[in-house]
């Protein structure tokens, strides 16, 4: 009515790269969106992922989409970035000192096509010249993931099925490596075998017999 009072702005808060309100019902919109998009991007994966396919598919106008993500990477990288998110938080509801070495390592290691290969591509993006942005968020995100990785394997040593003679730190970096790696090679050929290497690396790993 024209007589009440003009209600008092939201109080602002923290929103992700890209978002320009800072509002809790901008950042509640930019959410939503986020997930719609990471439903959508699992499904076609890189190509093809406009902005405005990616809109039109989750039912956004293209000009509503760019008020929250300015370009396509600002948009894959902050999916790259939520679904981490969600499978780590996955990982730490896990008490990972039950479970067996490859079991922890795969908890949060993705497995939906369409991400992984989103994954991939930027990934390979990130390495060209003057792409700076994907470049530090894959340094950041790699950093991440060591320290992860880390933590179950000190986990995995005082239970004792981590030899006592390997840098910690270097089989981090071994069991990104192995999960990155079976990925591409999964992504080019489904008949690969994911959970047999990393298996494999889990013996590799155990103290020797005896």
């Amino acid at each position: 009515m024209a007589s009440e009072s003009p209600a008092a702005p939201e109080a602002p808060t923290t929103g992700g790269p890209g978002s320009r309100g800072r509002y809790p019902k901008g950042v509640r919109r930019r959410q939503e969106i986020l997930d719609r998009a990471i439903e959508v991007l699992a499904e076609v994966g890189f190509e093809g992922a406009s902005l405005r396919a990616v809109g039109e598919a989750i039912g956004v106008s293209h000009a509503a989409l760019r008020r929250y993500f300015d370009t396509r990477e600002d948009l894959f990288l902050e999916v790259l970035r939520e679904k981490d998110r969600q499978a780590l938080a996955e990982a730490h509801a896990l008490d990972r000192r039950t479970l067996g070495l490859s079991e922890s390592l795969e908890a949060f290691a993705s497995s939906v096509p369409g991400l992984m290969a989103l994954r991939h591509s930027m990934v390979a993006r990130a390495l060209e010249a003057g792409n700076e942005r994907s470049r530090g968020f894959f340094v950041e995100r790699y950093a991440a993931l060591r320290e992860e990785a880390l933590r179950t394997l000190v986990l995995a040593r005082e239970a004792g099925v981590v030899r006592d003679d390997v840098s910690l730190d270097a089989a981090a970096a071994l069991v990104i490596a192995t999960l990155d790696g079976l990925s591409t090679q999964w992504l080019l050929d489904p008949g690969v075998d994911m959970h047999h290497g990393v298996e494999l690396l889990e013996r590799l790993l155990a103290p020797p017999p005896g």
